[in-house]
């Protein structure tokens, strides 16, 4: 009993720790290809983001180049970042 009011104690002190990343929603009917650089890591990665899709991305911070068009954002965690139209546009969650 008492490792069991333990465990919940620090699970729910853990929860507020959680790690936040940041948003990404692609609102329009078509996939992007994306480049993105992480936070302290050398080489980016291509990521593909499906037509009107919502995914959790960037956890340490990244900068964004959508590579239809070489816009670039830079995305800070908790940020939201929306794809309309072609377009990146970021807000700032903090």
């Amino acid at each position: 009993m008492k490792q069991s009011i333990i465990i919940l104690m620090i699970l729910t002190l853990a929860g507020p720790l959680a790690i936040s990343a940041a948003t990404l929603q692609n609102t329009d009917s078509q996939a992007y290809e994306l480049q993105i650089k992480e936070s302290g890591r050398p080489y980016g990665s291509q990521y593909r983001v499906i037509e009107n899709a919502k995914v959790e991305i960037c956890f340490n911070g990244c900068e964004m180049t959508l590579l239809s068009t070489g816009q670039t954002v830079r995305v800070n965690p908790k940020d939201s970042v929306v794809i309309d139209n072609g377009v990146m546009n970021v807000t700032s969650g903090e």
